[in-house]
């Protein structure tokens, strides 16, 4: 067996070591303006509201925000993100716009990280929230309607509206109507909503003097300096309005920096926490750090500094910097993951939350993803980092069959099987893979709104980590065993393997079929790598050739145990049985079926030639090899010398083997 085989065998079976949980989507209600009514009087779930008046986005379309209520004490104000724009290459809808333009039609907020409202970790889950859409470009601190000259003679100019500040202002003048009087307030925004959060924390806080308030601002701390021609608050009428708000009064044009919107109110309201969260190599700060100008800036050394610049004056900030190149953390499913130096950024924000002063807290090894908890094994680490390296898991979607395509990453696989009614997924990958799968459908000209269908191999997260956004944002229906719902809902044994739980729905049985369109996919349960893993038969098609095809669900040996050894035979021996009828293997992960080699020869082929996907005799030999692999285990299981899986890996990452 080759290395990278057996190394793919392996990860497959240490991968058990994590799954995760999130909860229920809750689409807005129908357009409301409830004025007045009380925070308290409106339905479960996200409510939409349409202030009117002088509120409108860049483009002119309305504006509208949304609101959830919860105990009447707790309020979170939330400024959502969405990039910026002070330029016509920048700010132009026809070009290629930097920043959201408009809300889109029917779009509502998604249920992960702090808007995880049913996880019972989520230090919110309690409170009532207003959420601020962003469809400015001037990061919520706008009041200029804008007109940018053409680029070229004779083209039209463009009106821009950078009108946030008027679209916050009705955001709070609705909030100080209908939550008069919360005990507890925190005020964040991620991105661009992170940049004047610390501004309208102030405002919030004199409307609400009796109250107590933190304020986090989430992935914008990076930014300090621009070139001197590229200002973007003068092309926001930022300072129409600034300086005129109490505390505010000393802050200029010349040399402003958001750093002095920290310094400003934190000094105006020495009883609120202030507080920042960064990644240390966060790609999106770094490229609107470009645009400014700004191309020879080291992040981490920006935001290091910036800190430093704030805390010399204020004393009343506090500070978190993980690894990696993500951006922003409120709203991702990370926020239960993410941490560094053993501190989870949940853990953090919770304390910030209950008004406690956390430590400033900076990652030690920057450049990947840093978690919560104890470092992984060095092994493991080894591995994940290959795991999230995008050089070595990026692949080009490709189609295979006339009706199926893959759209997964290196190490694990997925599958779009086009029924002429619609999508079937097969897995759903995991993690910041899950929007490169999207990606890759709409690169193969597949709409992801189209999948009706998310069949779930098993529930560790690298197959299910996906399965909750296509439920909550394309309406899909998930399909589990039962065994298997329940592994997917459990606690990952790991930070680094959090996954939102897919909301429960078709559990399926041995031999149940899932109907779509002109395809049938039946799913046989072959139990070992965990418990309800599910093998999926289905047909594929070559111009007037049709052939049966199979997706193994669990070829790794990720378990210990004389019993569940024997169990995974029994399940290989079945598909054996059933092999003579098989003609294509598209196992979940693509080593075990030679899936990238074949698609080499495939892109080769040339008309006549057989499909090199269709390969009877080669999956019988693999099934062969896996079952051969089993033996040799049930061996050291009934000897005792049976090694962990992860030990195992050790050994054949450090070459003993």
């Amino acid at each position: 067996m080759s290395l990278m085989k057996k190394l793919v065998i392996l990860v497959i079976a240490v991968s058990v070591w994590g799954c995760g949980q999130d909860q229920a989507s809750e689409p807005a209600a129908p357009l409301d303006t409830v004025a007045e009514a009380g925070i308290n009087m409106l339905p479960a779930g996200w409510t939409e509201i349409a202030p009117g008046g002088e509120t409108t986005c860049s483009d002119g379309t309305p504006y509208r925000f949304f609101v959830r209520p919860g105990e009447a004490d707790k309020l979170m104000v939330f400024f959502q993100g969405g990039g910026a724009c002070w330029t016509r290459q920048t700010c132009d809808p026809a070009g290629q716009p930097t920043y959201t333009v408009n809300i889109a039609e029917g779009w509502s907020p998604e249920p992960f990280g702090a808007f995880n409202f049913e996880n019972a970790d989520n230090p919110f889950k309690d409170y009532s929230v207003v959420m601020a859409p962003y469809c400015t470009g001037d990061v919520h601190i706008g009041a200029s309607d804008t007109v940018y000259p053409p680029l070229e003679e004779g083209g039209e100019p463009l009106t821009v509206h950078h009108q946030g500040r008027a679209n916050a202002q009705a955001v709070l003048d609705w909030t100080y109507s209908n939550v008069p009087d919360p005990e507890q307030v925190f005020v964040t925004g991620s991105s661009a909503g992170a940049i004047p959060s610390p501004f309208y924390a102030a405002l919030i806080a004199a409307h609400y003097s009796e109250a107590s308030v933190a304020q986090l601002g989430d992935g914008a701390g990076g930014y300090r300096r621009m070139n001197a021609d590229a200002r973007p608050d003068e092309q926001w009428g930022t300072f129409d309005f600034l300086n005129k708000e109490a505390g505010f009064e000393t802050l200029v044009p010349e040399g402003f920096n958001y750093e002095q919107l920290y310094i400003a109110a934190a000094k105006a309201n020495p009883d609120i926490l202030f507080a920042r969260y960064d990644a240390a190599e966060d790609a999106v700060q770094k490229r609107f750090l470009a645009l400014g100008g700004a191309t020879d800036v080291q992040l981490m050394e920006a935001l290091l500094a910036n800190h430093a610049d704030i805390a010399a004056e204020v004393s009343n900030i506090r500070s978190f910097v993980a690894g990696g190149e993500s951006h922003t953390i409120l709203r991702r499913p990370e926020f239960y993951s993410y941490g560094a130096q053993g501190v989870g950024i949940r853990d953090w924000v919770a304390q910030l939350a209950n008004f406690a002063a956390p430590d400033d807290v900076t990652c030690d090894a920057c450049v990947d993803d840093t978690f919560a908890g104890p470092a992984m094994p060095p092994a493991m680490a080894q591995l994940w980092r290959s795991w999230e390296d995008p050089k070595q898991q990026y692949v080009k979607p490709f189609k295979i069959f006339d009706n199926l395509y893959y759209v997964g990453i290196d190490w694990v696989a997925a599958y779009v099987i086009d029924t002429g009614d619609g999508l079937i997924l097969i897995d759903s990958l995991y993690g910041k893979w899950v929007r490169q799968l999207v990606n890759n459908m709409r690169q193969l000209g597949l709409d992801p709104a189209d999948v009706k269908y998310v069949i779930n191999t098993h529930g560790h997260f690298d197959h299910a980590g996906g399965t909750r956004l296509f439920q909550e944002v394309y309406g899909a229906r998930a399909v589990m065993s039962a065994e298997d719902w329940a592994l997917a809902a459990e606690a990952p044994t790991a930070p680094a393997f959090y996954m939102p739980v897919p909301e429960q729905d078709i559990v399926a049985k041995d031999g149940d079929v899932i109907e779509l369109g002109d395809t049938r996919v039946q799913m046989f349960k072959t139990p070992g790598h965990t418990t309800g893993v599910l093998s999926l038969v289905y047909d594929v098609h070559d111009g007037d050739n049709t052939y049966k095809a199979i997706t193994l669900g669990g070829v790794g040996l990720n378990f210990s145990g004389v019993e569940r050894t024997r169990m995974y035979l029994d399940s290989y021996a079945r598909l054996m049985s059933m092999a003579d009828d098989i003609s294509v293997s598209l196992p979940n992960h693509a080593a075990m079926g030679g899936v990238f080699e074949r698609a080499a020869l495939l892109e080769q082929r040339q008309a006549g030639q057989p499909h090199p996907f269709v390969d009877p005799a080669g999956y019988q030999a693999a099934l062969a090899t896996f079952v051969a692999n089993a033996e040799a285990k049930l061996v050291a299981e009934q000897a005792g010398t049976a090694r962990d899986p992860l030990e195992e890996l050790t050994a054949v990452l450090e070459g003993d083997e």
